[in-house]
C-alpha cells in the first residue's frame, strides 16, 4: 500500500507532528466541539465532522464543491451553535470568520443553502464575519485585527478561501522573490497556526491546486505549495470529480484517522450524501 508520503509528493522527514487538541478515542462530542457539514458521508470520511484544535486543509480540482461547502459550514455553524445562545443574544454574537481571497463569497448562496431551516437570512449574515483580502500583506494585518476580534467575540470557525490565492499569484509576480512570497506565506501560516492553538478554533481552509504528474498515485492534483502547507495542516482532505458527476471526498492525511473515500454530491441545497 503506498504512504501517504508518495501520496503527497514529500518525504517523512517534512511532516512535523502537531500536537493533537483531541484524541477522537475519548472526545464527548456535543455542538461545541465538533461542527457537522450537513453530509452523512462526508462527515463520516473526516471522523465525524470538524474538530476544535484541527486545521484541515480541502483541495481537489474546479467544480469538487470547495467553496460551496464554505457557505455551507457558514449555514450549519449557525445553526449548530445559536442552540446554546439566548435569542436575545444571537444578534450580538459572531460564529464565523471567513477570508475570502477570491471574492467568491456569497450571500445569496447562503440564503438559498438555508432551505428549510426557520431561519432569517439577515440574522444569519450578521453572524459571519467576511474579510475580503487583496493581497498577502492584507491577509497578514486582517489576521493580526482578527486575534483581538477573537479575545470579545464568539467566534467558533476560521473560513479561508483559498488559502494559496495570494501565494501563487506572488510566485508569478516578477516584482516578488520566491523568497518574499514564502517569508510571508509562512508567517500567515504561522499566525494562523497560533490561533488555532491559543483559541482553539475549528479552521478550514481551501487550496488552489497544480497538477500532480505522479501517475502513481489516485490524486490528480496537489496543493499549490504543498512542501510548506504540510508543516501546518494535519488534516488533508481531498475533493475528487469522476465521470457520471461522481465526487468522492477523501481523507488522505490525519493525525489520527485511517484513510477513507466516500461518496458526495452538489446540489442547490448544498454538499449531500450520493445515494445509490
Amino acid at each position: 500500500m503506498m504512504t501517504i508520503y508518495k501520496l503527497l509528493g514529500i518525504d517523512k522527514h517534512q511532516i512535523i507532528k502537531l500536537h493533537k487538541t483531541y484524541d477522537h478515542s475519548v472526545i464527548i462530542k456535543n455542538d461545541q466541539n465538533v461542527l457537522a457539514s450537513g453530509a452523512k458521508n462526508f462527515d463520516e470520511t473526516i471522523g465525524g465532522g470538524f474538530y476544535r484544535g484541527k486545521k484541515y486543509l480541502i483541495f481537489g480540482a474546479n467544480k469538487t464543491g470547495k467553496t460551496q461547502l464554505c457557505h455551507q459550514l457558514c449555514v450549519q455553524a449557525f445553526i449548530q451553535f445559536s442552540k446554546s445562545t439566548k435569542n436575545s443574544e444571537i444578534n450580538n454574537k459572531q460564529f464565523v470568520f471567513y477570508f475570502d481571497t477570491e471574492n467568491t463569497f456569497r450571500p445569496e448562496r447562503i440564503k438559498e443553502l438555508i432551505g428549510t431551516y426557520n431561519v432569517e437570512i439577515n440574522k444569519m449574515l450578521k453572524n459571519i464575519l467576511v474579510s475580503k483580502i487583496m493581497s498577502n500583506s492584507a491577509f497578514l494585518l486582517s489576521l493580526n485585527e482578527l486575534e483581538n476580534l477573537l479575545g470579545k467575540n464568539s467566534i467558533n470557525v476560521l473560513i479561508i478561501d483559498s488559502i494559496n490565492n495570494y501565494y501563487n499569484s506572488d510566485l508569478a509576480n516578477r516584482n516578488v522573490t520566491n523568497k518574499k512570497a514564502k517569508e510571508i506565506f509562512l508567517k500567515i501560516l504561522t499566525k494562523i497556526n497560533e490561533l488555532s492553538s491559543y483559541h482553539n478554533l475549528i479552521i478550514v481552509a481551501t487550496a488552489q491546486v497544480t497538477s500532480n504528474f505522479n501517475r502513481k498515485t489516485p490524486l490528480k492534483v496537489l496543493p499549490i505549495g504543498n512542501h510548506i502547507l504540510n508543516h501546518f495542516f494535519s488534516e488533508y482532505i481531498y475533493l475528487d470529480y469522476k465521470e457520471h458527476d461522481k465526487r468522492y471526498v477523501q481523507l488522505v492525511n490525519s493525525l489520527n484517522l485511517p484513510e477513507k473515500r466516500l461518496l458526495y454530491k452538489i446540489t442547490s441545497s448544498g454538499i449531500q450524501d450520493h445515494k445509490i
